[in-house]
């Protein structure tokens, strides 16, 4: 079961891949993360590495990337096992929000599965935006093809 702070850590480096194009360095991740220690960073990344969750290149800069099972925990339909805080809110408290008394927790849950199901929308998104791209440039690539076939032999 991961720990809050390695699901934060997992996190944010999917998000900062997703938004950079690669992972971040390991005083991003600490910064990001609130983690003081870069050695920290470096032990919860050997356990997330360990249990699956991320694969290393060895000898290269931010090559670090998630593994199916660490993209799993990013799509919504999937339950993530992280050890949250249960919090205890009086109606009292979050006034604007209309919740009756009591444990939350189901919320944290729920938020996290909002910014699954976000995050997989980005990623389509960004996927078929790429893909139209490319259909565009070879749809240019094959009409300056027929231009330039048109004008060696006219009709």
């Amino acid at each position: 079961m991961l720990s809050k702070r390695q699901h934060h850590i997992l996190r944010f480096i999917h998000q900062h891949t997703l938004e950079n194009g690669f992972a971040p360095s390991i005083r991003e991740i600490s910064l990001a993360t609130g983690i003081t220690s870069t050695s920290v960073v470096n032990y919860n990344l050997e356990r997330l590495i360990t249990w699956g969750y991320l694969v290393k290149s060895r000898g290269k800069s931010r090559a670090l990337g998630l593994t199916e099972s660490g993209l799993a925990l990013f799509e919504p339909n999937q339950l993530v096992k992280v050890n949250w805080v249960s919090e205890k809110y009086t109606v009292d408290s979050l006034p604007d929000a209309n919740l009756p008394d009591g444990d939350i927790s189901h919320l944290h849950k729920e938020n996290l599965l909002l910014k699954a199901e976000n995050e997989r929308l980005r990623r389509e998104s960004k996927n078929r935006v790429a893909a139209l791209q490319r259909e565009i440039q070879y749809l240019s690539q094959e009409l300056r093809h027929i231009q330039q076939s048109s004008e060696r032999y006219p009709a």
